[in-house]
């Protein structure tokens, strides 16, 4: 263990003190590996309460994140913030109360699925490419249901047609 690291603590110090209350914003550099593009976190804040009661310490936080991500639909960047919380109970047959793996987790699910910089975006022409936010394209696009392949079935005849 690292001496003096912000989110490891020794329970009995956490027990005499009666908790804690701590806000931390660590270099994001810390927690980059929780995503699956470490340069999309670009900001990480945390707030930490540690609690007392009988024969455990009770770990609840928030960790909020900024992520510079890409429109799923036009591509362009975006940054947005994202919030989760979580709680962990550490019982007093440990030593330490190290925070980081959870923290980690809790910010690893932060970036979402599909994230639009606009609930109304058009998206790219699937063409020529065209952002279709920033100007129309002239192409024709062809619209196929995901039934097209059976526009010609007949049911009841042999190979369906």
């Amino acid at each position: 263990m690292q001496e003096k690291d912000p989110f490891v603590f020794k329970y009995e110090d956490v027990v005499a003190a009666g908790g804690h209350d701590i806000r931390l914003a660590p270099e994001p550099a810390l927690f980059a590996d929780a995503f699956e593009n470490p340069a999309a976190l670009k900001k990480l804040e945390i707030e930490l309460i540690l609690s007392v009661g009988g024969d455990s310490v009770l770990a609840e936080g928030v960790v909020r994140a900024e992520l510079q991500l890409e429109c799923s639909r036009c591509g362009e960047p975006l940054t947005r913030t994202f919030e989760d919380s979580f709680d962990e109970v550490y019982p007093d047959t440990v030593e330490y109360i190290d925070t980081r793996e959870v923290i980690r987790e809790t910010a690893g699910i932060l970036s979402p699925i599909k994230v639009l910089c606009a609930e109304d975006c058009k998206g790219r022409c699937l063409v020529c490419g065209t952002n279709r936010n920033k100007k129309p394209c002239g192409c024709r696009q062809e619209k196929s249901g995901s039934f097209e392949a059976l526009k010609d079935f007949k049911p009841g005849h042999p190979g369906g047609k």
